[in-house]
């Protein structure tokens, strides 16, 4: 589906009567939203319709903002495509010190430093989906070979498909001294050059600047007459053998329910109750109820509450899917794997009918009113339209009409769906997930969890070496808005606080990097 520019930027424009100075005071949020792009010019605009019919993006504008710590970038590519799974490539070419004797020539660029590539080929002059980000670095004899994300502090929005993204790459790594942004925007398929904008130039406004200051305690307390919720996926396998660390930072935050995804599959009720017991929030800890999910293959799902009991939905212990349902699935996309060493869809069938969702839903009493707790982690990878994104479609409409059943019995109930939903190619899962589950057929409410020091909503990242994905917004915590009131919403991280604070919440700095989702905190009121 293609969107005009006219609803982009002359829209935006049209409404704030003209363009708005970026004087610094600016302070952008990259979140996949624009709303801080309001009135922000485009510094180059290039002609629609430039580009074959068949062609995968056909560029429109360009819009640059900075701030004392980020170079920050918004790209119109005119059709809605999975930034880091499009086929062909989009590359954004910086002279990124405004001198022409660094760097060397590359994309008409003279003096370029630098090129931002959205979507890696899988092979050189590929026309395949590509699969993650990186960076060139560009010297006199040319490119180097791809880097990861982190070598400038790469972080694409949204992390799911769209017609406009936003890019921001640190100062401190990616942008020299000399005032000016010089660049050039092209898409690149096949070997060859499809579409490139104009030539086009930004001025720095701001003086590079270092990281906010580290966060207090208080920054994360609960917010007063809550009950605090948090969502974590505990990356299998290190759920046992970092145990320690999230029983800290779980009684650090004081959660009251804890909705936890990808728990090993061998971990059991025994062990479920000896983690609560390492999980202790005041100077007289309360027990805590757990319940684990009988479905869900390799990577189990597991509720937990503390000083409540946990009752169990029976028709959510395992879901499974409709009779037919994987079948038809498996018949509209094929047996092709996506991308090479990929397991073909047909495997990913049988697992799914094997196993069932991952996914399940308890009940806890809070303040004498009932809610059900659902934690869930679907299909992680896949582009937009592919079979692993088609999957996830499927998985969600499956939990949704799981959960409407169970809702059934409890119309005015509370309800809270948390986890990994690997929003990684459309937003069609996050959609079906959400569809009619208020009251009254409303769609949930999403909780904007916010990272407390990195303006962004990444609440995945890698912790490992030379990743070729960037930081992005996998994990979700859905709620029925006309019941719950989300008072305070973030997504924690132990390395960015203080060492008062961690000595206070009784955490360490590391306690984190346990796993590669951080924790996602919410404080929840009745309505």
């Amino acid at each position: 589906m293609r969107r005009r520019f006219l609803t982009g930027w002359a829209a935006i424009l049209a409404l704030t009567g003209g363009t708005a100075c970026n004087d610094g005071g600016v302070q952008v949020w990259t979140d996949g939203d624009f709303d801080d792009w309001a009135g922000i010019e485009p510094v180059v605009v290039d002609p629609r319709g430039d580009v074959s019919a068949d062609s995968s993006v056909d560029l429109g504008g360009v819009a640059i903002q900075d701030d004392p710590r980020f170079l920050h970038v918004l790209i119109d590519v005119g059709a809605t495509v999975t930034a880091q799974g499009m086929r062909g490539s989009v590359e954004m070419v910086l002279d990124s010190d405004g001198d022409l004797s660094t760097g060397g020539p590359y994309g008409g660029v003279e003096g370029a430093d630098l090129a931002i590539v959205l979507s890696r080929e899988v092979a050189a002059n590929s026309d395949a989906h590509g699969a993650g980000v990186g960076i060139r670095r560009i010297g006199p004899d040319g490119p180097g070979e791809v880097e990861g994300s982190a070598a400038v502090g790469l972080l694409v929005a949204p992390t799911h498909s769209s017609d406009r993204f936003e890019l921001r790459v640190a100062r401190a790594a990616a942008v020299g001294m000399g005032g000016v942004v010089v660049g050039r925007l092209r898409y690149l398929r096949g070997g060859g050059v499809v579409d490139e904008t104009p030539i086009f130039t930004h001025a720095l406004v701001t003086e590079p600047g270092g990281d906010p200051p580290l966060r207090g305690a208080d920054d994360v307390a609960r917010a007063p007459g809550t009950h605090r919720v948090v969502v974590w996926n505990v990356s299998s396998r290190s759920f046992r053998a970092n145990r320690r660390a999230f029983q800290r930072v779980l009684a650090g935050l004081g959660a009251d329910v804890v909705l936890l995804d990808e728990v090993y599959a061998d971990v059991t009720m025994a062990e479920l109750v000896q983690f609560g017991e390492g999980i202790r929030v005041g100077a007289a800890p309360d027990a805590w109820s757990w319940w684990l999910a009988s479905g869900g293959g390799r990577q189990r799902t597991v509720v937990g509450a503390r000083g409540r009991e946990v009752g169990g939905a029976g028709g959510l212990a395992r879901i499974g899917y409709a009779p037919g349902a994987l079948e038809g699935w498996l018949g509209g996309v094929g047996d092709d794997p996506e991308l090479p060493g990929m397991a073909p869809p047909a495997e990913l069938a049988m697992a799914e009918e094997e196993g069932g969702l991952s996914a399940t839903g308890a009940w806890v009493t809070l303040d004498g009113h009932d809610v059900l707790f659902v934690p869930v982690d679907l299909q992680s990878a896949g582009y937009d339209g592919s079979p692993r994104d088609r999957l996830r479609e499927l998985q969600a409409r499956t939990l949704n009409r799981a959960v409407a059943a169970t809702l059934a019995e409890r119309p005015g109930a509370g309800l809270v769906i948390g986890g990994d939903l690997n929003v990684v190619g459309s937003a069609r899962p996050l959609d079906e997930l959400r569809r009619g589950l208020g009251i009254d057929g409303d769609d949930l409410a999403i909780a904007r969890l916010e990272r407390l020091r990195d303006r962004s909503l990444s609440t995945w990242r890698s912790t490992w070496g030379d990743d070729p994905f960037s930081p992005g917004r996998l994990d979700y915590i859905l709620y029925r808005g006309a019941v719950l009131r989300a008072q305070r919403a973030f997504v924690f991280d132990a390395a960015d606080m203080t060492a008062d604070a961690l000595r206070e919440l009784g955490l360490r700095g590391s306690d984190t990097e346990h796993s590669d989702h951080l924790p996602l905190v919410a404080d929840f009121t009745r309505r």
